[in-house]
């Protein structure tokens, strides 16, 4: 038997576990909200630089710039600054500074930054120098983190000079950052590539159906923009390097297939120090799609006439439909064969099909031309979708980047006075999945068939069957693989900031060869080189983008002084290669080997 002693002892204890349970349990709680807590989203707080541009005297003795704060701190706040040498150099104009400035908690103090001017005797005009704030901890960076110091001669004869480095509208080096403008609007110039290396990204509202022209303008000599303009899901709808032989600035037009933020990327391509030197950007609009039709033009022609030429092809892009294209000749001429070009990126499955509305008498005939305005080997060509439908429908899986070129024309030629009966709607789409099917019958009639063609280099094409079997998704990563291994994916952007590593920085000269093997014999020839493919370099400490270029006629992109706190990594962005070099002179060859193509597919 227990006793009455025990029983209450017992009780007493029952009762001691149940508070140290619930004292437990409240304690894990707790602990449960403080860790949750900073999952919540919060704003943080933003660090400027108070100038971006500050003269100062050579005898001033110093220079002095302010780190401001936008709100009180809720945390304790950290960031580094530190200065880099322009047509100033460190010792022999300005004592070099570097360190770290703290904001306490509720600390909006400006936090001033004093660097030495050195007074010398030499007569040199006005020299500027970089200071640059970088690594918040509990904060971002705002604009402008990056000031111009321009010290002004002070010596007898001294003409000022002064220098132009980051333009004001930096830092917009990716989608996130991209500079706000909107079409029509008034251009933005004073624009620099600076650092090196440097691309800015730009961004507007679209509406579906606006044509924009999107272009830069007013290039200092010694400048070269590449322009690259992304849709609302940021994939790439086109890009222009030169508007014409010997004119630098680029130019893109499309029409847009829905609203929403569209994008472009400038970058530089040329060497030459991009030091005071400067460029405009700007977005115009119109709901014109193509230009006034000159004298001649019959009145029932089509909107995107004349095209029937590879220069004057009319633009499509993936998801727009072309409505109301017709066979009606312009010109003087007797037949009428359209000419479209929409812009095409690897491992994209892509479809175009004629629509023949109710009441028209048109029959046509599609064909797929490559990037060089050639057939396709072995030919991608279609006539009827099948049944008593005339219309056409073609797919093609790409293995390029560039224009694909899809040529429409009636199988059978209409009387004149017929001709504007014989309408039809072209719509173009894209999907990733790759169906697994049989190319359609060819047909030799109609759609630009005729004429004599440069041979083309063949690419593995597929087209749908009729009737449509369910797409069955298949493998082509086998047929186009870097050696010697496949490496992980790279995503084009500029890599995360970290904190650097310790030890100065190196200058380093990178060459990188890209080249399909085509021989087998795993040497690069002159005729084997992959051309204009991206090649990115980025400082693998920090992350920051180096420098940009594109490989050159046999496939070789090189980077000479290339400055990096530690290795670089080079990334390009097509081949999803990524590499890290360590030390100041690297050579990186890229092979990219022949693969014979599957019994099946064309």
């Amino acid at each position: 038997m227990v006793s009455s002693q025990n029983k209450k002892m017992m009780r007493i204890i029952s009762v001691l576990l149940s508070f140290a349970i619930l004292i437990i349990a409240s304690l894990s709680f707790y602990q449960l909200t403080q860790v949750a807590s900073p999952i919540q989203a919060q704003t943080l707080p933003v660090l400027t630089l108070n100038n971006s541009n500050l003269n100062v005297s050579e005898g001033a003795g110093t220079a002095t710039l302010s780190v401001n704060v936008n709100s009180a701190p809720t945390e304790v706040i950290t960031v580094s600054y530190s200065t880099s040498n322009g047509t100033a150099v460190a010792v022999s104009d300005y004592v070099a500074a570097s360190g770290t400035i703290t904001f306490g908690v509720n600390d909006t103090t400006p936090k001033q930054i004093n660097i030495t001017i050195v007074d010398d005797t030499a007569v040199e005009g006005t020299q500027s120098f970089l200071l640059q704030i970088s690594n918040p901890v509990s904060a971002t960076l705002g604009s402008p983190s990056v000031a111009s110091i321009n010290i002004t001669d002070n010596d007898s004869g001294a003409t000022p000079t002064p220098q132009v480095f980051a333009d004001a509208l930096e830092p917009n080096n990716n989608f996130n950052e991209a500079t706000e403008t909107a079409a029509d609007a008034a251009e933005l110039c004073d624009l620099t590539f600076y650092p090196p290396g440097d691309q800015d990204y730009f961004r507007w509202w679209g509406k579906a159906g606006i044509t924009y022209i999107i272009y830069t303008s007013d290039l200092d000599a010694g400048l070269d923009t590449v322009l690259d303009v992304y849709d609302i899901n940021q994939s790439l709808i086109a890009s222009n390097d030169d508007i014409a032989p010997g004119i630098f600035a680029s130019e893109i037009q499309f029409t847009a297939n829905s609203d929403g933020y569209y994008y472009a990327r400038v970058t530089n391509k040329s060497p030459v120090d991009p030091v005071n030197k400067l460029y405009c950007f700007e977005v115009d609009s119109t709901v014109e799609p193509t230009s006034t039709p000159p004298a001649g033009f019959p009145s029932d022609v089509d909107v995107c006439e004349f095209n029937s030429t590879t220069e004057t092809a009319c633009l499509i892009v993936s998801g727009e439909t072309k409505i109301g294209m017709n066979f009606v000749p312009s010109l003087g001429s007797t037949r009428d064969t359209d000419i479209y070009k929409m812009w095409i990126k690897p491992g994209i499955f892509y479809t175009c099909e004629t629509i023949i509305p109710t009441g028209s008498a048109a029959d046509t005939n599609m064909i797929f031309w490559d990037n060089n305005g050639n057939p396709f080997s072995p030919w991608l060509g279609n006539d009827d979708k099948g049944g008593l439908d005339f219309g056409s429908e073609l797919s093609y899986f790409s293995t390029y980047t560039g224009w694909l070129f899809i040529v429409v024309g009636p199988v059978n030629e209409p009387p004149l006075a017929e001709a504007a009966l014989h309408e039809y709607d072209l719509s173009c789409t894209a999907q990733e999945s790759t169906p697994t099917a049989t190319p359609f019958p060819t047909s030799s009639g109609g759609g630009g068939t005729g004429g004599t063609f440069a041979t083309s280099t063949p690419q593995p094409t597929v087209a749908l069957p009729t009737p449509f079997p369910t797409p069955t998704p298949i493998d082509f990563s086998q047929f186009f693989t870097p050696t010697p291994a496949p490496p992980p994916v790279v995503q084009f952007q500029p890599l995360p900031t970290s904190t650097p590593v310790g030890g100065g920085s190196q200058t380093a000269t990178i060459n990188v060869t890209l080249y399909y093997d085509s021989n087998n014999n795993f040497l690069p020839e002159l005729t084997e080189g992959i051309v204009n493919a991206a090649v990115a370099l980025y400082d693998n400490a920090t992350g920051e983008l180096l420098s940009f270029g594109n490989t050159n006629e046999t496939g070789v992109a090189r980077f000479t002084a290339v400055n990096a706190t530690g290795a670089v990594r080079v990334v390009v962005p097509f081949l999803n290669y990524s590499q890290v070099v360590v030390g100041d002179n690297a050579e990186i060859l890229v092979r990219v080997a022949p693969q014979p193509l599957p019994i099946g597919i064309p």
